[in-house]
């Protein structure tokens, strides 16, 4: 009697799956930052070039990328709109994030996982979720994030269709103030925010 009940209470009340777990502790603060390295790998190299900065996350779709070696860069979007601004170039370039866009991108995973779910077919092994996009696209064929023991993401590797690999590793994840919503909305210096092309 004791081992039907429990077994009811365990179906009515299922254990999170991975991409609840991940969402769940970032939503933990309003505001994150963490230390990255990003390495993109050409299919057929074993190493690749590697850069590095800082990124900033408010769940649940706001996220910046500092790039801080090499030619500084921000890739930011603040739910929206996605923009890249390169000052060394004088470049700032906009896209807006329809739901079809925005479930395709990998943060997806990390930010929205009912996006993910609709997005990818998912499946989970120990920390490990791996995406496969149920509509592949050339710079897209799979996204694997590796949790860390606090739940939150450890590495982010991106596969694209030729089989070059993106991979982001992160550390030192700290909980921090949500910051404003205009510095999720980067721009050239002495400029406003670039807005998508219509």
């Amino acid at each position: 009697m004791l081992t039907t009940l429990l077994l009811l209470v365990l179906a009515a009340n299922p254990a999170p799956d991975a991409l609840d777990r991940l969402a769940g502790a970032l939503r933990a603060s309003r505001g994150w930052r963490a230390a990255f390295a990003q390495e993109y790998v050409p299919e057929g190299f074993d190493t690749g070039t590697t850069e590095r900065g800082t990124v900033a996350l408010a769940p649940p779709a706001r996220l910046r990328f500092d790039y801080t070696s090499g030619a500084p860069r921000i890739f930011a979007t603040d739910g929206s709109v996605g923009r890249l601004v390169d000052p060394g170039a004088g470049t700032c370039d906009a896209v807006r994030l329809d739901a079809g866009v925005w479930a395709r991108l990998p943060l997806s995973a990390v930010l929205d996982p009912g996006a993910a779910r609709r997005a990818f077919v998912v499946e989970a092994s120990g920390g490990a979720i791996r995406l496969i996009p149920r509509e592949p696209t050339p710079d897209l064929a799979q996204v694997t994030v590796t949790i860390g023991p606090d739940d939150l993401p450890h590495e982010v590797t991106v596969r694209d269709a030729s089989g070059n690999r993106n991979q982001f590793t992160f550390s030192g994840w700290r909980p921090d103030r949500e910051p404003p919503l205009a510095f999720f909305q980067p721009s050239l210096p002495g400029s406003r925010p670039c807005v998508p092309e219509e």
